[in-house]
């Protein structure tokens, strides 16, 4: 009777100690996600700049040399433009979000972290406790068993 109380007392010490860690877990796999995002993020922003840059030197030389396809290439050099702002934007949006979200995730998890360590430490002195004090209440009965 008094193991199942303790192996009960146990088991919710180790359940309330275990579901903030698994909580920890997720958001930690949830911000990885959001940086594979950010990457990709970034290399579209990137490779679309670079495209822009190269059609942007191509189109200067255009001006001179062929004014007949300057126009109709100065037309896929603005959409190329503007695909590659929309892409910048984009990721600084991603970006700034992060930033946020990672100051206050390390303000929560860490005081989250922090409560389940102490609560886990109070339910540990507390579960030592109740099996010595269980201990005693088994010795003098042990001692005149054997008496």
């Amino acid at each position: 009777m008094l193991s199942v109380r303790l192996q009960r007392e146990a088991d919710n010490l180790l359940f309330h100690f275990e579901e903030p860690l698994k909580d920890y877990v997720r958001a930690v796999q949830s911000i990885k996600a959001t940086m594979v995002n950010r990457a990709n993020a970034f290399r579209q922003h990137f490779d679309l700049d670079q495209e822009r840059k190269y059609k942007e030197l191509n189109l200067e030389k255009l001006k001179f040399m062929n004014p007949e396809k300057f126009s109709e290439t100065e037309v896929e050099f603005r959409e190329l433009k503007t695909n590659s702002e929309t892409a910048t934007k984009r990721f600084e949006h991603i970006v700034a979000v992060m930033n946020e979200e990672l100051t206050r995730f390390q303000e929560q998890k860490t005081a989250d972290i922090g409560l389940a360590f102490h609560e886990f430490a109070k339910g540990q002195a507390k579960l030592a406790k109740d099996i010595a004090d269980a201990w005693r209440g088994v010795l003098p009965k042990l001692e005149a068993c054997s008496k």
